[in-house]
């Protein structure tokens, strides 16, 4: 009985290696981190003196709209201001018949980035939304007011909002900040601003009400985008101290590893 030949070794595709290579690195130039920054009116008879007025549920308050500059973290980094401008997308209510159409465009932005990360890398890497205070304000309104609207089902939000990732530069900056006791608790704007871009500052999001009421669009649309760029600028500074952090710890294991190095050579000499 003539014994079977062994079985050929399984062809695998060009698309199938170039599929298991994606999954295994991530591709720069096909990830998007999502600078943005929403703006809402609040009517009179819901306002408060402190906290946050905005209720995406209350039918009286309005999503203005907002910029979205979606960073390509190989190409927009180190970048001019002018350049940010260029790049940053700009959605408002008073260019559209609707807040359902605007959040339509909002939601077409996002997903527009969110499929190119995901096509490049299989699912596996996430498009990062990110700005100052969002993971309390910003991205939560914004998911609840794409179910309102009816622009997705409950799951279908879930799902679309846990396929981002968010980094809030409040909660980040933390750690470049002195902290002298056990309360961490996240940096406001106006500190971040403070300390990696001394003189500017913003008026409070309460300002943003009376220019709408004055129908004031371009100063709306001029603040919004001065915040988008401070926030990028932000980003590139804050991660400048975090790579001087990990540089010094690098020096410090370099140090003792050295004066290691010595006392086991003494110690040897001595024996």
């Amino acid at each position: 009985m003539v014994p079977f030949a062994d079985a050929p070794a399984p062809v695998t595709s060009a698309l199938e290696v170039k599929a298991k290579m994606r999954n295994n690195r991530t591709i720069l130039g096909k990830c998007r981190i999502i600078f943005f920054d929403l703006e809402f009116y609040v009517p009179e008879n819901s306002r408060s003196k402190t906290g946050f007025c905005y209720n995406p549920w209350d039918k009286s308050c309005k999503v203005l709209g907002g910029s979205f500059f979606l960073a390509n973290p190989e190409k927009d980094f180190g970048i001019t201001e002018p350049d940010v401008y260029r790049k940053t997308k700009s959605l408002w209510l008073w260019e559209h018949n609707s807040e359902k159409e605007l959040l339509q465009q909002i939601y077409n932005t996002l997903k527009g980035a969110h499929e190119i990360v995901k096509n490049a890398h299989d699912g596996a890497i996430s498009p990062i939304l990110c700005g100052i205070g969002i993971t309390s304000s910003d991205i939560p309104i914004l998911f609840e007011l794409f179910k309102r609207f009816g622009i997705l089902t409950n799951p279908e939000a879930f799902a679309f909002q846990n396929s981002f990732r968010a980094i809030d530069l409040s909660q980040l900056s933390i750690a470049t900040f002195n902290n002298p006791n056990n309360f961490l608790y996240p940096k406001t704007k106006s500190h971040i601003l403070n300390k990696y871009i001394p003189g500017t500052k913003f008026e409070s999001g309460k300002s943003v009400w009376e220019l709408y009421e004055s129908k004031d669009f371009k100063e709306i649309q001029a603040r919004v985008l001065s915040e988008i760029y401070s926030t990028h600028r932000c980003y590139e500074l804050i991660k400048s101290d975090l790579d001087k952090f990990k540089s010094l710890e690098l020096s410090h294991k370099k140090r003792e590893k050295a004066a290691s190095k010595v006392q086991a050579e003494n110690s040897a000499v001595d024996l």
